[in-house]
C-alpha cells in the first residue's frame, strides 16, 4: 500500500521541527548574541568550535546507542527517544534568549556554551532517531523524495516564522531593546513547540518496522563496533558521499546567518526588505519544488545534484555584485533553486547507503552511519559558523560600528558566497566517484521495500497503522491514496 499524500506530510513533520530550532539557534541567535547581547564575534566563533569538538564525542556514541537500543512494546524505539528529548531542546531555546547583556564577555561566552550543549545533546538524539524512523517508514526511493518535498514545504513555512521575526528584529534599527527582542523570540519558540507536538502525538512506532534488519538484539561491544565500522568503511559509496557531505554540503546549513549579515551590513536594507528577499525567493523555489522532484526521479539523484550545482554557484557568484536588496532577491531565487535540488536529491542517496549496507550485512546502522560521518566530517561541516565569524572578524567586522568599512563589507561577501563556492567545487570532485547510478538506486529501493514488509503483505505497514489517526484528525481524501 502506497503512502498517501497526507501520510507523507505527517512523516515530513519531525525533522522540520528541529530545522526550525536550528534556524533559531545557529542563525538567529548568532547575530542576536553579537549585535544585541554584544558578544565579540571571535567569542562566538570559539563557542561553535567547542560545540563542534563536543559533537566529535557525542554524535558517535549516541548514534551507536540508538542502533542497539531495544524496541519496547507499547512504547516504541525511535519515536520514544524523540518524545523524551523535545522538552530539553525547548528549554535550551528559551534560556538562550535571556542572557543579560551587562554580564562580562567571559560569562556570556560560558553561559551560551552551556545552553548550546544542553540543546545539542537532546537534538542529536532527536535528529538521529527521526532520520532512522523516516527511512523505515518511507522505504522506497520515490516515497523518500516525495516526503522530502513535503519536508521542504513544511520546514520553510515554519522556519519562515523565525526568519521573518529575525529580519524584522535584527536587520535595521527598528527594535534594539534586549527584553523586547527576547520576548518576541519566545513567540517563535512557542510555534516551534507546537510543530514538535504534531509528530509526537500523531505518529506511531509499530513493531513491524523493526522485524527485519533491526540491531536491537546486538550488544554494544568493542568487537561489534569494529565489525559495524568495517562494514561501512569498506564501502566506496560511503567515502565518496562522506567527502561530498564534508565539503559541498557543509555550508548549506548556515546560509541564513550569512544572509542576515549581508543584508544588514553590506546591502543596508530595512527589515521589511530583508523579509521580502528571504520569503520571496523561497516562495518561488517551493512552488517549483515538485518539478525538481520529478527531475530527480527521472534522471537520478547523483546527476540531479550536478545539475543543481550550476544555479547554486551562479547565484552565489552574483552576490559579489549585488548592491540593492532586489539584486539579492534575484540571486537567492537562483541559488536557492540549486540548493533545493541538491538537498532533495541528497535524501535518497543518504538512505541508499544504509540500504546497501543492510543488504550486505543483515542489519540497519543508521545511527552508526551518522556516528562515523560526524566523527570524520565534523571539522569541516560543523566549523562553518566559526569559519564565517572568523573570516568577517579577520576582514575588520566591528559589531559596535554603525557602518562597516569597505574591507569588512567585502569580508562579509566573501564569507557569504566565496567560501560556499569553493566548498561546492571540491565536493563536485568527490561526488563524481559515487557509484549510485539511477539503476543502482532502484535496486536498493526494491530491497528496502521488501525488508519493510510492504511488498509481500506479510504484515501491516506504517500507513495502515496511522490511517485511523489521519482519517479522523486530518480528514484525508480517498482520492489522494496514490503517490503524486
Amino acid at each position: 500500500m502506497a503512502l498517501t499524500r497526507r501520510r507523507k506530510a505527517l512523516l515530513a513533520t519531525p525533522l522540520p521541527a528541529t530545522w526550525m530550532s536550528n534556524v533559531i539557534i545557529h542563525n538567529v541567535y548568532v547575530k542576536f548574541y553579537t549585535d544585541v547581547i554584544g558578544l565579540d564575534p571571535v567569542y562566538v566563533g570559539w563557542v561553535y568550535l567547542a560545540f563542534n569538538i563536543w559533537n566529535l564525542v557525542n554524535d558517535p556514541i549516541f548514534g551507536v546507542m540508538l542502533d542497539k537500543m531495544h524496541y519496547r512494546p507499547g512504547k516504541g524505539k525511535f519515536l520514544l527517544v524523540m518524545r523524551r528529548t523535545v522538552p530539553f531542546m525547548l528549554l535550551g531555546l528559551i534560556l538562550m534568549a535571556w542572557t543579560d547583556p551587562s554580564w562580562p564577555q567571559g560569562v556570556i561566552f560560558a553561559v551560551f556554551l552551556i545552553e548550546l550543549f544542553l540543546f545539542d545533546v537532546a537534538s542529536t538524539f532527536y535528529v538521529i532517531s527521526a532520520t532512522s524512523y523516516f527511512y523505515l517508514a518511507a522505504p522506497s526511493r520515490e516515497e523518500r523524495i516525495d516526503v522530502d518535498v513535503y519536508k521542504s514545504w513544511i520546514g520553510n513555512v515554519t522556519s519562515a516564522v523565525a526568519t521573518v521575526v529575525a529580519t524584522q528584529l535584527l536587520v535595521g534599527d527598528a527594535i534594539t531593546e534586549h527584553t523586547t527582542i527576547a520576548t518576541m523570540l519566545m513567540g517563535v519558540v512557542l510555534v516551534n513547540a507546537l510543530l514538535y507536538m504534531i509528530p509526537i502525538l500523531l505518529l506511531k512506532d509499530p513493531p513491524e518496522l523493526y522485524e527485519h534488519g533491526d540491531a536491537g538484539n546486538q550488544q554494544v561491544t568493542w568487537e561489534q563496533l569494529k565489525v559495524d565500522a568495517r562494514s561501512i568503511l569498506r564501502m566506496r559509496a560511503f567515502w565518496s558521499w562522506f567527502a561530498f557531505s564534508a565539503t559541498g554540503l557543509a555550508p548549506l546549513g548556515m546560509y541564513f546567518t550569512a544572509f542576515l549579515f549581508l543584508m544588514d551590513h553590506v546591502i543596508h536594507s530595512t527589515g521589511t526588505q530583508a523579509t521580502i528577499t528571504d520569503v520571496g525567493s523561497m516562495v518561488v523555489v517551493l512552488l517549483l519544488l515538485p518539478l525538481y522532484a520529478r527531475l530527480i526521479k527521472r534522471i537520478g539523484s547523483r546527476t540531479s545534484i550536478f545539475v543543481g550545482m550550476v544555479p547554486y554557484i551562479l547565484g552565489l557568484s552574483a552576490l559579489f555584485l549585488a548592491s540593492e536588496w532586489w539584486h539579492v532577491l534575484l540571486c537567492y531565487m537562483v541559488l536557492m533553486s540549486g540548493r533545493y535540488i541538491i538537498v532533495t536529491a541528497s535524501t535518497p542517496l543518504e538512505a541508499s547507503l544504509i540500504d546497501e549496507n543492510e543488504r550486505d550485512t543483515g542489519t540497519r546502522k543508521t545511527g552508526t552511519f551518522a556516528a562515523l560521518r560526524a566523527l570524520m566530517s565534523a571539522p569541516l561541516i560543523g566549523i562553518q559558523t566559526s569559519l564565517f565569524m572568523w573570516v568577517i572578524a579577520a576582514f575588520g567586522y566591528d559589531q559596535r560600528a554603525e557602518v562597516q568599512t569597505a574591507t569588512a563589507e567585502f569580508g562579509i561577501r566573501f564569507a557569504t558566497a566565496g567560501i560556499p563556492i569553493l566548498f561546492m567545487l571540491v565536493g563536485a570532485i568527490a561526488l563524481a566517484f559515487l557509484p549510485y547510478t539511477k539503476s543502482v538506486e532502484a535496486e536498493l529501493s526494491k530491497f528496502s521495500l521488501s525488508q519493510r514488509a510492504r511488498t509481500n503483505g506479510a504484515s501491516p505497514s506504517l500507513a495502515e497503522e496511522i490511517a485511523p489517526l489521519l482519517e479522523d484528525g486530518l480528514s484525508a481524501n480517498p482520492s489522494e491514496e496514490s503517490s503524486p
